[in-house]
C-alpha cells in the first residue's frame, strides 16, 4: 500500500461512515491533514474526548522538549458530521 492510500483510507471510510451519534474526530499533527494520527471514534461526545487526548498528546511533547518547543502540536478535525 502506497503513502497517500494510506493517508486517505481513513478520511474516506469516515467521511461516508458515522461511528455513533456524534461526529468521528482525527487528530493531526502540526495542523496537516495528512499527517492524521488517530482517530477517535465511539465515544458520547468525540469532539470532548478528541480534546482530552490532544491536550495530553500536547502535555507530553512540552515534557518531552523540557518545556522549550510546547508548540501544541496536535488538534482535532471532523471527519464527518
Amino acid at each position: 500500500m502506497d503513502r497517500e492510500s494510506t493517508l486517505t483510507a481513513p478520511r474516506k471510510y469516515f467521511a461516508s461512515n458515522k461511528s455513533g451519534a456524534s461526529a468521528d474526530y482525527g487528530i493531526i499533527k502540526f495542523g496537516n491533514p495528512d499527517d492524521h494520527v488517530i482517530t477517535v471514534h465511539g465515544f458520547m461526545d468525540d469532539a470532548a474526548s478528541c480534546t482530552e487526548v490532544v491536550e495530553a498528546l500536547n502535555t507530553n511533547a512540552c515534557k518531552e522538549t523540557n518545556g522549550q518547543q510546547c508548540l501544541n502540536p496536535y488538534s482535532c478535525i471532523a471527519l464527518n458530521q
